[in-house]
């Protein structure tokens, strides 16, 4: 049986999850604010691929036999782990680097879209919270008796939120208005995406012992 209430919360669980700070909108925040609105939109359509991902394999149940693997799942912490702290060190490397705005925009002509999107899916796919947060939503979201279409509709559902959601953080970061602001944070902010991209990859690792 469908229950519409019951969707409706799992979209709240997924909407919350989603906009509130982590480790793929702060990518794409990060992104847009020194590589400019394309790049931004590029990584964020990685990170809504990678979320799209985990999404479908949930509704088809292959996740949870992926997740109930503890070598994956070890696997999986750890090449997140390694994923973020690459990505930290970029974040650190960019804040402090002098003329900030004009290597960020040579690195940018330097760097395919390619290259931010699957940075984006890199960061989605490796991350085993992503996997547990749609676990929680599908459980909210469908009781034992939901029609096997139900998965797939929540699925695309949170699909949708998801794209309006990172693709308002590149916007948002990127946007022409807010630059002056952003500027004399672009510093700070990085910093703080360093030091939260290295927080989740220590958590991912002290999780192993």
């Amino acid at each position: 049986m469908f229950e519409f209430s019951s969707f409706a919360a799992a979209l709240g669980v997924y909407v919350i999850g989603t906009a509130s700070p982590g480790p793929g909108n702060l990518a794409i925040a990060n992104t847009s604010l020194n590589y400019g609105r394309t790049p931004g939109l590029a990584l964020a359509a990685g990170v809504i691929s990678g979320s799209l991902c985990w999404g479908a394999m949930t509704a088809a149940g292959v996740s949870a036999l992926l997740m109930s693997n503890t070598q994956i799942i070890l696997w999986l912490k750890v090449f997140g782990a390694c994923y973020l702290f690459f990505l930290a060190w970029k974040s650190v490397r960019s804040a402090l680097a002098h003329n900030a705005t004009t290597v960020a925009k040579v690195r940018a002509k330097q760097t395919r879209n390619l290259g931010f999107y699957l940075q984006g899916l890199g960061i989605h796919l490796t991350n085993p919270k992503a996997a547990l947060t749609w676990f929680t939503v599908t459980t909210v979201g469908l009781s034992v008796n939901a029609p096997a279409w139900a998965s797939f509709v929540l699925v695309a559902a949170c699909a949708l939120l998801g794209f309006l959601i990172f693709c308002t953080y590149a916007l948002a970061f990127s946007a022409h208005s807010a630059e002056p602001f952003f500027t004399r944070t672009r510093k700070s902010f990085g910093l703080i995406c360093a030091a939260f991209y290295s927080m989740v990859a220590i958590g991912f690792l002290s999780s192993l012992f």
